[in-house]
This record gives C-alpha cells, structure tokens and sequence, in this order.
C-alpha cells in the first residue's frame, strides 16, 4: 500500500480501550505485513499524563500485546490529521464533534460499527474486575482483526 492512512481510536481516559485498540491494531498490521497505515490513541478526558490501566496492560500481556505509554488527552490538531476517528461510546463520538472541525465528522465511526456492523457502546472495564477487562479485550481484539481483514482490501473505501 502505497498511501498514507491515519486511524485514531478514542476512549475517555486513554488508559484502557483506545490505547489497546491502538497496540493490537499496530502488531496485526504489522504481523499482515501491511505499511502506510497509521495508529494512535486518544482520550476525550483531559486528566494529565498517567500510565495505561495496570490492569489492561496485565490483560494485553496476556494475550500477547505490549501496551505501554501514558494517556494523551484529543486535541483539534491531532484529530485533523486522522482520516478515521473510530470511537468507543456516543458519548465519545459527542465529544470529538465539540473539537473535530464539522467538515471532519463524517471521519468519526463508532467501533461496534465499523468492526462488527453493529451498534452499542465497548463496555468501559475501568475499575471493574479482571474478568470485565478480559472480557473487553477479547472484544476490541476481535473487532480489530476484522478491520484488518477490510482494510487490506483498501482502508478509504472500508472504513467509513
């Protein structure tokens, strides 16, 4: 793939959800040998630098992902560069709106939908209990390996 293409996943805090979203995506990517595709991970809640949820990372480890960094909070800057915005909740999606130019909403897609051509929010495991994360994790997991299956065929026309 010749072209550049910038994915951002958004959660609340960028401690649990769209950072592991970002970390399984990237490795899939990389395992399927695809280029010009990039990732990140943004939080609509702007709580400061903080590690990734201990427990999400123990859970990532677990099924093979390295999740590491610290949260960093969306701003218009770094959402206009993303040709996708794919969002855990609505509320994600409300929040995004209030910073992403309006041009760019039709660049904002909730997970559910785009991976599984469903609706409903991804559960928030923050605080809840190991079996919650995993849970979530297995879900955001499978949910990106079926957008890796579209976007090998080319990320502009699967994605939104």
């Amino acid at each position: 793939m010749n072209m550049s293409y910038k994915i951002c996943f958004v959660c609340t805090g960028n401690a649990c959800r769209s950072p592991f979203a970002e970390c399984v995506t990237k490795k899939l990517l990389a395992d399927a040998g695809m280029s010009g595709i990039e990732v990140c991970s943004l939080g609509t809640l702007d709580w400061g630098e903080n590690p990734r949820d201990a427990a999400m990372v123990d859970v990532a480890k677990e099924l093979g992902y390295e999740l590491s960094g610290t949260t960093t909070v969306m701003n218009r800057e770094r959402l206009m560069t993303a040709d996708v915005v794919i969002v855990f909740e609505e509320r994600h999606r409300d929040a995004v709106t209030r910073v992403l130019d309006y041009g760019h909403w039709n660049r904002i897609v909730l997970f559910n939908r785009i991976a599984f051509d469903g609706e409903g929010n991804v559960e928030d495991p923050h605080n809840q209990t190991a079996a919650v994360y995993r849970r979530v994790a297995k879900h955001i997991e499978e949910g990106c390996r079926r957008l890796i299956g579209k976007w090998r065929l080319l990320p502009s026309e699967s994605c939104i």
